[in-house]
């Protein structure tokens, strides 16, 4: 490892250190951040009219609110995963879909 080391310059050697710490707090927070929100989506006939986010143990009530002023017939969720990461995918596929009930993200 020390040859391999020494034969990078100062700038590639930084960017192996810090892409190892930054990999190793990656792994810390996979281990240790909950995994209680999922990802939704919901289908009216089909066509997709919604994405979001809640907890898992919130969704029957996020579904139950959605129900006073969406119409749809299907729900699909995903694995539970940490908060942060289910918003950074919800805002993605709102941007990407542009669902007809999501007013936020999508422009």
């Amino acid at each position: 490892m020390n040859q391999f080391l020494a034969q990078k310059t100062p700038f590639e050697r930084g960017l192996i250190v810090f892409g190892t710490l930054w990999a190793i707090a990656k792994l810390i927070d996979a281990f240790t951040e909950d995994h209680d929100t999922v990802n939704y989506s919901l289908h009216h006939k089909k066509k997709l009219v919604y994405h979001g986010i809640a907890f898992e143990d919130r969704l029957d009530a996020r579904l139950n609110e959605h129900s006073r002023d969406k119409v749809f017939d299907d729900c699909v969720y995903d694995d539970p995963k940490p908060r942060s990461n289910a918003a950074i995918l919800e805002r993605k596929r709102i941007k990407k879909d542009q669902p007809k009930y999501n007013k936020h993200h999508n422009r």
